[in-house]
C-alpha cells in the first residue's frame, strides 16, 4: 500500500513537473516582430548644442527632435537648468553625431565641438577646437549625441565656431 501511494505521488509529481515546465516555457516564448524601418527613411531629425559662451562648463544637448525649433529649445533649456546663460552654438539635421569637449568651469572658453557622421570623427574636431581655446590643455570632459540612422543626410544648419574668438581661454582659478 505504501509503495502504491509512493508510486502514485511520484507519477503525480512527474506529471505536474512536466505540465509546469511546458506552461513555463510557453509563457517565456515570445515572438517579437521588428517594427522599425530597415532601409527606409524615418524622417529628418534635428539636434542642437547650447553653451554658455563665457564658461563652457554649462551646456545642453538635444537629438532626434522632430523640428529645428524643438531641438534648439531643448538644448537651451537643458543648459539653462545647469546655471548657464546659454546660446545655441551648433544645430544640425540628419544622420550624424555632435561631440563636445570642455576643460572645467575654471577655464572660461576651454571648449570645442564638432559635427560629423560618427561620434569619433566629431570628437577629433571637438578636441582640436578645444585645444585652440585652452592653451593646449587636454579636455577630459567629453559628451556626444547622435541622431538615429536613416534620418536623411547630415546637414550643418548653424555653427558658431567662427563667431567665438579662438584665442586661449581666460583662466580664472587654478
Amino acid at each position: 500500500m505504501k509503495s502504491i501511494n509512493f508510486l502514485s505521488l511520484t507519477v503525480i509529481s512527474l506529471i505536474l513537473t512536466l505540465l509546469s515546465t511546458g506552461i513555463y516555457s510557453q509563457k517565456n516564448t515570445v515572438t517579437i516582430k521588428n517594427t522599425a524601418p530597415t532601409n527606409q527613411s524615418v524622417g529628418t531629425k534635428y539636434g542642437a548644442l547650447a553653451i554658455d559662451r563665457s564658461n563652457g562648463f554649462f551646456f545642453g544637448w538635444s537629438a532626434n527632435c522632430s523640428s529645428l525649433n524643438e531641438a534648439e529649445k531643448k538644448a537651451l533649456e537643458e543648459c539653462s537648468k545647469k546655471g548657464g546663460i546659454c546660446t545655441v552654438v551648433l544645430s544640425y539635421s540628419g544622420t550624424g553625431c555632435a561631440a563636445y569637449r570642455f576643460i572645467t568651469g575654471n577655464v572660461g572658453t576651454g571648449f570645442g565641438w564638432g559635427l560629423a557622421k560618427t561620434k569619433e570623427e566629431a570628437d577629433v574636431i571637438a578636441k582640436k577646437e578645444c585645444s585652440e581655446r585652452s592653451f593646449g590643455l587636454p579636455a577630459p570632459n567629453f559628451v556626444w549625441s547622435c541622431n538615429v540612422a536613416n534620418t536623411n543626410d547630415l546637414k550643418e544648419i548653424y555653427n558658431a565656431h567662427k563667431e567665438i574668438d579662438n584665442a586661449p581661454g581666460t583662466i580664472t582659478d587654478y
